[in-house]
């Protein structure tokens, strides 16, 4: 497939769901905000575009390369037909489970390491690539795929890859795709859902507004992407009852509000970020 074909796909695919997001959290906004007043158009909305449709173009590429790779060094002097196959299909005992099996042990999984790379993207060595996806001043659906590409290389794509290279089928893993999708949108959408008595079971919009926090008390908590109960188990769970967080954004940082500004940025040996209160 040439670059044009993937671009014009890649894009067709995903102007459904931007157009479905802005109308459905649009509307929810209404009625349940988090921080009523908050701008539905913001300045700094075009940025986040560039960051919807271009950088999965960028993330596919590099995701079949590491895949491609991978598989070589682990299959190498296999035939290209049984390579194939193993694409397809997985490989090892993991690829004889159910399909749903796998789907669900892939999602676990996924969380729990995805966690831990969340928690590793807010060191003092690798705040400054995170620091772009924190610093929105008004945090909604849109502000979902703000990430530098080196923090979605070595987080999301890369235990993607890694799953496939455990031998789960391709299919599992994909067949989530649309659920993260609409799990990350709905997380970071301006709502005031807490979930209730499921706090500690799935993310809710509050949970992880706290998490993109510039007031103090919720910095560095609330790294998981699915299940709180992981930042239950590590202790970085915050949520306290009845309060909302009011602020976002990376205070005192000169983090530029354009997309090739913010490409750059991490990379420039003048910049400013202060790390997150407990990182390392």
């Amino acid at each position: 497939m040439d670059v044009i074909s993937l671009v014009v796909e890649v894009w067709i695919a995903l102007l459904p769901w931007a157009l479905g997001f802005f109308i459905v959290f649009s509307i929810l906004a209404k009625y349940f905000a988090c921080n009523p007043g908050q701008p539905l158009w913001r300045k700094d909305a075009i940025t986040d575009l560039f960051y919807f449709f271009v950088m999965p173009i960028l993330n596919r590429c590099i995701e079949v390369l590491m895949l491609i790779t991978g598989m070589f060094l682990i299959f190498h002097g296999e035939s290209q037909e049984a390579i194939q196959n193993y694409m397809n299909d997985g490989f090892g005992p993991l690829s004889t489970l159910p399909i749903w099996l796998q789907a669900t042990s892939v999602f676990i999984i996924s969380d729990f390491l995805l966690y831990w790379t969340h928690r590793w993207f807010h060191s003092k060595k690798m705040w400054r690539f995170h620091a772009i996806h924190h610093s929105p001043l008004h945090v909604d659906w849109l502000s979902t795929y703000r990430f530098h590409p080196i923090n979605t290389w070595l987080s999301f794509t890369l235990v993607d890859a890694s799953m496939i290279l455990a031998g789960f089928s391709p299919l599992a893993i994909a067949s989530m795709a649309g659920v993260n999708m609409i799990y990350s949108a709905m997380v970071h959408a301006n709502l005031n859902w807490t979930f209730g008595p499921f706090k500690y079971i799935f993310v809710s919009p509050v949970f992880h507004r706290w998490h993109h926090t510039s007031q103090q008390e919720g910095m560095d908590k609330n790294f998981a992407p699915t299940f709180p109960l992981i930042d239950v188990m590590f202790g970085t769970f915050y949520m306290p009852e009845g309060i909302l967080p009011e602020s976002y954004g990376v205070p005192g940082s000169n983090i530029p509000k354009d997309f090739t500004g913010q490409m750059l940025w991490p990379f420039k040996q003048r910049h400013s970020a202060p790390v997150p209160v407990d990182g390392s």
